[in-house]
């Protein structure tokens, strides 16, 4: 017999023994006379009655309340990250390495910002209007901005920003970005720039973190890169300064940022974000599968198979970043010969050094700009190691002694003088990366293999940014340039730049090559900007003031319970942090109300 069929069962014996009870008409009281004339059977039944309403009930309420409600984020909770090397200017004037950059992106706002696509979005602007000739940008800031110690945020902040990048005293490495350009307060809520000449690509220059006017207008330019605000800084993003802890030498250890409740935007969500700094990849992956850290970026391609897809997001960004061996003439006179660097291009083997990558996250690069397509017409390079010995002979360097590596025997001064032989050797300078310094490796190897000594230096991220690349301080320099959404290769390919804080290291000099990096600035027509790249990338490849052997894109691993997280493009490792404010670890449901 079927449920209901019992029930339909009992409900008539319960009624036929109402009347035979003489209980007469129903009324609520009367439920406690149950017991008395239901028997144990019946009993169960009412018993599992009322369950079965009380379920339903409760299975009710529960659907009309997930129909009435959706999901939205909730505040609190935190997130520890993991990144090698501690922070030095946490400071949008001095930002220069990837740690410094990261903690500034989510302490500062810019004037505007990038969504996780790569799109423009306002930020502390809340209007952009740009003159017919591409020469004036007006730009309006939203109402009653805020600094994180209170003070008030308007023009004065943004003029006095763009004045201090330009004051060369400053040393500031954006300053070149900011040539040609004057800025002017309009009123307390509205700024004007004005350019000598157009220059396509300018509004990603608006993006520069804005600094706060009444905690560095007494700072005195030899002062400002070791002053406390750069490690304690007052900005106006998403997250402020809260807390650090240092080591006995001075290195931070963890460094604390708390949710900003002032925010000109809506979130951020996350409570309290916690970065923790490790001098080795080995150390942060420990730390990661220890559950010290939640997650960490650049992961290195051949160490993405130890990442479990069930209890964490590995995210694989798409970055404008091309990494290649850059020579310095200046230190060392064989480098000035282009027969020398000729032979190099011929001894190198791309593909073993893309094979080394792991799960095809880098791809083979011919120029200086491979992710536009643009590409190389007929300047290509692949490994040719007779080609590579050939050449080198040429430049009168060969195997005197038959141990496989080349010399140059020095002209005696005088007859009873012995001979002096010279070894072709070069030092190559690299970070400690692990990716970079596998290739250092690799290349090392393919050098002796026709007979160049190539001698490695490692180096921390800080050093080499400071003591390496800033003074020039290197003959071949393993290394990646980073260009932003808007590529412009003028910072480091333009005669202009050859000075810190220019970022032309090659000390790389061509008229042509000049006229086509300004033209580039000048337009904003995809194709002419393409065919000057293309000219561009034709001028580098044959005249070899560096060598590029892959793009890679940028690996970034987040625990899987966090959601808002939707990054597709990124121009800088920094900007993964460009949603932050749709972060979050746990919702909480709102209804909806209709009319």
């Amino acid at each position: 017999m079927n449920l209901f069929a019992q029930l339909k069962k009992y409900i008539s014996q319960f009624l036929i023994s109402r009347k035979t009870s003489g209980l007469g008409r129903f009324h609520i009281r009367k439920i406690f006379y149950l017991p008395k004339i239901s028997t144990k059977q019946e009993m169960r039944f009412f018993l599992l009655l009322i369950v079965i309403v009380f379920a339903s009930g409760i299975t009710l309420v529960s659907r009309l309340y997930l129909q009435m409600t959706i999901p939205v984020p909730r505040v609190g909770s935190s997130y520890t990250e993991g990144m090698l090397g501690d922070p030095r200017a946490i400071n949008p004037l001095y930002a220069s390495h990837d740690t410094d950059r990261d903690i500034s992106r989510l302490i500062f706002s810019g004037l505007f910002t990038y969504n996780g696509s790569g799109v423009i979005e306002l930020d502390l602007a809340d209007n952009l209007d740009v003159s017919s000739d591409g020469k004036i940008y007006t730009v309006t800031l939203k109402k009653n901005l805020q600094w994180h110690d209170g003070e008030p945020l308007n023009a004065d902040d943004v003029v006095f920003t763009i004045h201090t990048v330009q004051n060369g005293q400053f040393r500031s490495p954006l300053r070149s970005d900011w040539q040609g350009v004057s800025v002017e307060k309009l009123s307390d809520d509205s700024v004007r720039f004005s350019l000598r000449a157009p220059y396509a690509p300018f509004i990603e220059n608006l993006t520069l973190g804005i600094i706060p006017r009444h905690i560095w207008q007494n700072v005195a330019p030899e002062q400002a890169p070791l002053h406390e605000a750069n490690l304690k800084p007052v900005g106006s993003g998403p997250y402020r300064f809260d807390q650090m802890r240092q080591n006995k030498d001075g290195s931070i250890e963890w460094y604390q940022i708390m949710r900003n409740s002032m925010y000109h935007r809506s979130g951020p969500y996350i409570q309290k974000i916690i970065f923790q700094f490790f001098t080795n990849e080995d150390e942060l992956f420990a730390a990661w599968r220890r559950g010290i850290i939640d997650g960490f970026g650049d992961v290195s391609p051949r160490r993405v198979a130890e990442i479990n897809p069930e209890k964490s997001l590995l995210f694989s960004l798409n970055m404008p970043r091309v990494f290649g061996i850059f020579f310095n003439p200046k230190r060392s006179s064989e480098l000035e010969n282009i027969i020398i660097r000729q032979a190099i291009a011929y001894a190198i083997d791309r593909n073993e050094i893309i094979q080394d990558r792991q799960q095809n996250k880098a791809v083979l690069a011919q120029s200086p700009l491979p992710w536009l397509g643009v590409g190389i017409t007929s300047l290509v390079y692949t490994q040719d190691l007779e080609r590579a010995r050939s050449l080198l002979r040429q430049a009168g360097w060969k195997d005197f002694d038959g141990d496989g590596m080349l010399e140059k025997v020095q002209k005696k001064k005088t007859a009873k003088q012995p001979a002096v032989t010279t070894p072709l050797r070069f030092t190559l300078t690299t970070s400690d990366w692990p990716d970079l310094m596998q290739t250092a490796i690799i290349l090392q190897r393919q050098f002796k293999s026709v007979g160049i000594d190539l001698v490695i230096e490692k180096k921390t991220y800080q050093d080499l940014e400071s003591n390496i690349i800033r003074p020039r301080n290197f003959e071949i320099l393993l290394f990646g340039h980073v260009y932003g959404y808007e590529p412009d290769p003028f910072a480091f390919w333009h005669s202009s730049q050859v000075k810190d804080p220019g970022l032309n290291i090659t000390f790389f000099s061509d008229k042509k090559a000049d006229t086509l990096l300004e033209d580039i600035r000048k337009t904003d027509n995809t194709e002419i900007r393409n065919l000057a790249y293309r000219n561009f990338s034709d001028i580098i490849v044959k005249n070899l003031p560096a060598i590029f052997l892959f793009s890679q894109d940028y690996l970034y691993v987040l625990p899987n319970d966090i959601a808002g997280v939707s990054p597709v493009k990124i121009a800088f490792p920094s900007d993964r942090f460009n949603e932050i404010n749709t972060w979050h670890r746990s919702v909480t449901r709102k209804f909806i109300w209709t009319q």
